[in-house]
């Protein structure tokens, strides 16, 4: 399985990583405190979606 984490994800949208991370943690997707976020395929495509749509 293929992971992405918020720094690189905002890197290729354009979009800091803090916002990327306070979506990821709105919509209940929590990274255990003080770890690395390392996100599915499934999230990377959700967060993909929804600041395209954003933009």
């Amino acid at each position: 399985m293929d992971e992405v984490t918020p720094k690189e994800l905002g890197a290729e949208l354009g979009i800091s990583p803090r916002t990327i991370r306070a979506w990821l943690r709105a919509q209940g997707w929590q990274s255990v405190p003080y770890t690395r976020w390392r996100l599915t395929t499934d999230q990377a495509a959700a967060v993909r979606r929804h600041f395209a749509q954003r933009g």
